[in-house]
């Protein structure tokens, strides 16, 4: 039983991860696409207006979109345990992937007025008429943090006599 308690623990893990990176990937594919065709002109805008952002906003528009592109990498690089530097690869991916998450939820909740929930119990985390709700964006936090902070399970381990 404790083999395949392993087995679906990595499994889910690397589901987790790849889906967590290809949602990065998707984003960070469009903004490099805009970047190399010089139609990035909504992007570099709405970097200059992060506050330590926008004192650079072409330099941090290429980083965010090379950043969210390297999210994915970092994280099915770091599926291989075997490779060297593997821990650190997915430990950074999460690292960069915090930190755009923290950027996404100031921007929307603090810049454009948006908040997190539609309706519920607590009414400063709900919505006012006109915006959006951000729980979607809102939830790479605690991912991103998991991603850092998690122990691995060397899979090298497993005994098939248990």
């Amino acid at each position: 039983m404790y083999k395949y308690n392993l087995i679906f623990s990595g499994l889910c893990e690397a589901f987790l991860k790849l889906s967590f990176g290809l949602i990065f990937f998707n984003y960070g594919y469009g903004k490099l696409k805009s970047l190399l065709t010089n139609n990035s002109d909504s992007l570099i805008n709405m970097v200059s207006t992060i506050p330590i952002f926008g004192t650079f906003p072409y330099l941090f528009s290429w980083a965010l979109a090379l950043g969210e592109i390297f999210i994915l990498i970092g994280l099915v690089y770091g599926l291989f345990n075997f490779l060297p530097f593997s821990n650190i690869a997915t430990k950074v991916a999460g690292l960069i992937s915090l930190i755009i998450s923290l950027v996404i939820v100031y921007q929307h909740i603090f810049v454009w007025g948006d908040n997190i929930f539609l309706y519920g119990p607590f009414d400063i985390l709900n919505i006012e008429e006109g915006k959006k709700s951000i729980w979607g964006q809102f939830l790479f936090i605690p991912l991103s943090t998991y991603i850092i902070f998690n122990s691995r399970t060397n899979y090298s381990l497993i005994n098939d006599t248990k």
